[in-house]
């Protein structure tokens, strides 16, 4: 199958699945997702104390984040840049769909709401995704994680496949 082909079905495949949310979001009016209330797994909280900036890494079988942080009381300056791991670079060549997400938490790691991170968007999946944002804090914040979802294309996987949802959302069940 050619790469062209691949993409188009890549395409008609994300176009359902449109469709079918749509169908369930108009079914499911004023009823939204939300973790809010979900706790936090304790290896994924990142402490956020007031003071100088801070670096570190976050790492998932699908995606690596070098970030840097400073809270000043209620407002939290988050930069970073997010990174495909080869078992997405090496094995897919789209990304039509990417959402990167951080939870904050109060100091059990129960989540007090969750924010969407907007990534330039890319459907290279070699592309290194930055990202910068001035988010306010809620009452009660003491943790943050992070969370993501996503949908890669065109692979040739042994199995057959050709697309593989992928997502880490590291709440405790």
């Amino acid at each position: 199958m050619s790469k062209a082909w691949s993409i188009v079905e890549c395409m008609k495949r994300s176009g359902l699945l449109l469709v079918a949310t749509s169908i369930v979001l108009t079914g499911c009016q004023g009823v939204l997702l939300t973790y809010k209330g979900a706790k936090v797994r304790d290896a994924y909280l990142i402490a956020l104390t007031d003071g100088t900036q801070k670096s570190a890494s976050y790492q998932s079988p699908d995606l690596t984040i070098k970030y840097q942080w400073v809270r000043s009381g209620n407002e939290l300056q988050l930069s970073g840049l997010a990174k495909f791991t080869p078992r997405i670079e090496n094995n897919f060549s789209r990304i039509p769909s990417f959402l990167l997400s951080v939870f904050f938490t109060d100091a059990q790691g129960s989540i007090l709401e969750d924010r969407g991170i907007p990534t330039p968007g890319s459907d290279d999946p070699n592309n290194q995704l930055r990202f910068s944002e001035k988010l306010l804090l809620p009452p009660g914040t003491a943790n943050m994680a992070f969370s993501y979802s996503g949908q890669a294309c065109g692979g040739g996987g042994a199995d057959g496949s050709e697309d593989m949802y992928f997502w880490q959302i590291p709440i405790v069940r």
